[in-house]
């Protein structure tokens, strides 16, 4: 029962849980590509939030994307997605995987704002991003690989150091 509750299996589990969200994700959204108001459309047709809607009264955003950016960022991004979460999942490369899922994350606060629904309280409407605690979860999966990787090194030279002082100092 120990093990159930301790740091390493609880980022294990945040890290498979963020990595399968972004893999199915991905396949969602190549699901829903080209159907009417689908991925693609959006993409192409989404003006740049950044704050989220009627904040402050009037706005309206920015954009939408030029189409040489935004065909390329549709057709990529499930791609990405898939990719990256099934490594970010499986424990491959975290600080590098990581860190493009926060920057991808980062790129769809952009597209509908920080508050999408324009209010902070519920309002039948999803009321705060997500992509924001998304974007922490991830953090603190790399935060903790690159912490592990910097014990395991510290490990390796006590180890080291210790199997070396004996032989020193039978000179």
């Amino acid at each position: 029962m120990k093990y159930l509750f301790n740091l390493r299996t609880a980022v294990a589990a945040n890290r498979i849980t963020m990595g399968v969200f972004f893999f199915l994700s991905g396949i969602a959204n190549y699901l829903n590509f080209s159907i009417p108001n689908g991925f693609y459309q959006t993409v192409l047709t989404q003006k740049l939030q950044m704050i989220g809607p009627n904040i402050p009264p009037g706005w309206e955003g920015i954009g939408p994307l030029p189409a040489f950016i935004a065909i390329p960022y549709a057709w990529l991004l499930p791609l990405a997605e898939i990719v990256l979460g099934a490594l970010f999942a499986l424990n491959f490369w975290v600080r590098w995987t990581g860190l493009v899922l926060i920057l991808m994350t980062f790129s769809i606060i952009l597209a509908f704002g920080i508050i999408p629904a324009g209010s902070l309280f519920p309002n039948a409407a999803e009321s705060f991003n997500k992509n924001i605690l998304f974007m922490t979860l991830i953090w603190v999966c790399i935060a903790y690989e690159a912490h592990e990787q910097k014990m395991s090194r510290r490990r390796a030279k006590a180890i080291e150091d210790s199997t070396l002082a004996p032989a020193n100092s039978e000179m």
